[in-house]
């Protein structure tokens, strides 16, 4: 177990305080689901217009391109905070119950470690095309914007990682197997 975790472990978050830590995340849900609704939108007049009409809307492909890019990356941090990635649970059966805690708070450091590394790049990435003014094909929007978004929301997601880190540290989550399970 953790050095310190029993101190840690009587630590309560008010109410008022985890409501006011999930809005961030509840807005980024939002965003994703207008996100997702615009893209289906937009999806169902192209193929009306080019079937119905002939004339489909243009330049679709790219926008389509920068809302898949963003819907993924707003989501990130709520899905990173909820433990809902893909996981593999190859060790889960021979770690015992008294380091699961460890294994989570290992884990969730690991993780958010690499998504500070994919924001990193991401920004560097962001800078390029910064420095380049580098535009869409067809639309010619600056590129630069939606890079330094992702870099953002990756940084966000990596905070969401070391709060689910912090969680098994006081106690609020117990086993990295159990985190994704829809609570009652």
């Amino acid at each position: 177990m953790i050095e310190g975790s029993d101190a840690l472990s009587r630590f309560t978050i008010p109410p008022s305080a985890a409501r006011l830590g999930a809005l961030p995340l509840r807005a980024l849900a939002v965003i994703s689901c207008a996100v997702l609704f615009l893209m289906m939108t937009l999806t169902f007049i192209d193929v009306s217009g080019r079937y119905l009409f002939n004339s489909p809307l243009p330049a679709l492909a790219e926008i389509i391109s920068f809302m898949m890019a963003g819907l993924v990356f707003c989501v990130l941090p709520l899905v990173c905070f909820r433990e809902g990635h893909v996981t593999i649970d190859l060790l889960d059966g021979v770690v015992p119950q008294r380091l699961k805690r460890a294994q989570g708070v290992f884990i969730n450091v690991v993780a958010a470690g690499a998504v500070l590394f994919i924001a990193w790049r991401l920004w560097v990435k962001a800078m390029t095309h910064l420095e380049f003014d580098e535009a869409t094909d067809e639309l010619y929007m600056d590129i630069w914007p939606f890079s330094t978004a992702m870099a953002i929301l990756c940084v966000l997601a990596a905070v969401a990682q070391l709060a689910a880190a912090v969680a098994y540290v006081i106690g609020a989550r117990d086993d990295p197997a159990k985190a994704s399970e829809p609570t009652t």
